[in-house]
């Protein structure tokens, strides 16, 4: 899981950049959203455990895809 978690991190703080996001908001906004790119990695495949219930996962998705337009 550690590794899906790093990956899914740089994942979204590219993402994040790509949009033009402040830099200084990038950490919190990785912090609250990386669940939901190592979910999208993990494609219902979990290396140890997966702590995120679908319906938290579906709600910061929206709310992902929204901040990104």
């Amino acid at each position: 899981m550690k590794h899906t978690e790093d990956t899914a991190r740089q994942l979204c703080a590219i993402d994040l950049r790509q949009r033009g996001i402040d830099e200084d908001r990038i950490p919190h906004l990785v912090e609250r959203f990386w669940p939901v790119l190592a979910n999208e990695i993990r494609q219902g495949i979990a290396d140890g455990t997966w702590p995120y219930p679908v319906d938290k996962i579906e709600a910061l998705s929206v709310e992902y895809r929204a901040l990104l337009g």
